[in-house]
């Protein structure tokens, strides 16, 4: 029932009609007052949370004690911790669980950040990250994502045999860290540009006295696959010959033949030590030194390559590999256009690189090496964008 003030002394008086405004005036204001609620919200909220907590624990218990595991090898939490929770509950088990996520990302992200220093430029380095994902069939799994990123280095004006030592290190990093590829890889591997260079390189040995124009004719009246998919325009494809012919005549391979392997470069690094002060005091040996010091690192711990590398996600699990979220150029005019070629088709289609690491019990500790592999990997990536950083802005002065 409603219930209206009795009425005051300074309460309007009716007009002629019996109508007081004021009367009705505190009735609405009763009505819409607020509303006394004696159920406490806080603690009904608190309730919720803690059963969608217990649900989660429940459902995902093997992947939970996974990570756990995973965080002690890589010695993040103590044994006697992780002890305490276990008697105390599966709150405490759960409450563990998501420090220890917290603490492997920031252990990876401040692993890759070290190399370079905290405080160095290019703070706009994107961390890592990664979830832990669980199901009957696949069992328990990291689905580790990265945002793409293209790091172009200017090695094209460099002494040829730093360069080449540089450009070395560049591809065993990303390589070995599976973060990445180069940019001449991701030229031949993605989508239809792949068959565009072997389709080129083919009519070229066959018709390489003819030029750009009358390639790109020849192509189109014979139907050579891909082009005439890509366009039916001569002029363009007559261009796009062109642009293609500098990605197969100038590259990574072309400038500086092999590359050398990291047994190889040290053994440069010692040459230069004792007979070129000049190459040893450029910054880029410093990079050269840490590349190594991982490569001794991965020796030590008994991680062979083909062990190293991400597990490529799947239709149920992501888009395009992990190696697609970083690329890494060496001053080619073309590979920027290129690298945004790709990325630009990857955000349309909201594609994201992606990779799985699997887990279980028994692998927590090469699991745990893997991703600190990455971590610094990454790092070493950072330690050359700010070294390349420093040396622009040096030439510039």
């Amino acid at each position: 029932m409603l219930s209206v003030q009795a009425e005051s002394t300074q309460t309007a008086q009716p007009n002629p009609n019996g109508y007081r405004p004021q009367a009705a005036t505190d009735a609405v204001n009763q009505l819409f007052s607020p509303v006394r609620i004696e159920t406490d919200l806080n603690g009904l909220i608190d309730e919720i949370r803690r059963r969608k907590d217990k649900a989660d624990f429940e459902t995902h218990r093997s992947g939970i004690s996974c990570m756990i595991l995973l965080a002690h090898s890589m010695e993040l939490v103590e044994e006697a911790e992780i002890d305490q929770v276990v008697v105390a509950g599966w709150e405490a088990t759960y409450r563990l669980y998501q420090a220890v996520v917290a603490k492997v990302m920031d252990h990876l992200n401040q692993e890759s950040m070290s190399i370079a220093g905290i405080d160095s430029v290019h703070s706009d380095f994107e961390p890592m990250n990664f979830e832990m994902q669980q199901s009957q069939s696949e069992g328990v799994f990291l689905v580790l994502g990265v945002y793409p990123r293209f790091s172009q280095f200017s090695l094209l004006d460099m002494d040829r045999e730093l360069a080449k030592a540089v450009a070395g290190c560049l591809s065993w990093t990303i390589f070995n860290g599976g973060i990445g590829m180069s940019v001449d890889d991701l030229s031949e591997n993605w989508m239809m540009m792949g068959d565009e260079l072997d389709a080129l390189k083919d009519g070229l040995e066959t018709q390489g006295h003819l030029s750009n124009g009358e390639l790109a004719e020849f192509f189109l009246e014979n139907d050579v696959y891909p082009f005439p998919e890509i366009t039916d325009d001569q002029e363009y494809l007559e261009e796009r010959i062109g642009y293609l012919k500098s990605i197969l005549t100038n590259n990574c391979k072309s400038m500086f033949g092999e590359l050398p392997e990291i047994g190889e470069i040290r053994r440069m690094l010692a040459g230069w030590r004792k007979a070129n002060k000049v190459l040893f005091g450029n910054p880029w040996v410093k990079f050269i030194r840490e590349t190594i010091k991982v490569w001794k690192w991965i020796e030590k711990s008994g991680l062979k390559a083909s062990e190293c590398r991400i597990s490529p996600c799947d239709n149920s699990h992501g888009d395009v590999y992990l190696d697609y979220g970083h690329v890494i150029g060496f001053g080619f005019d073309w590979e920027e256009s290129v690298v945004s070629d790709v990325y630009n088709d990857m955000a349309q289609a909201g594609e994201n690189p992606e990779g799985i690491i699997r887990l279980n019990p028994l692998a927590c500790s090469e699991v745990g090496e893997r991703l600190n592999l990455l971590a610094k990997s990454r790092g070493l990536i950072r330690l050359a964008e700010v070294i390349n950083a420093d040396l622009e802005a040096q030439s510039e002065t």
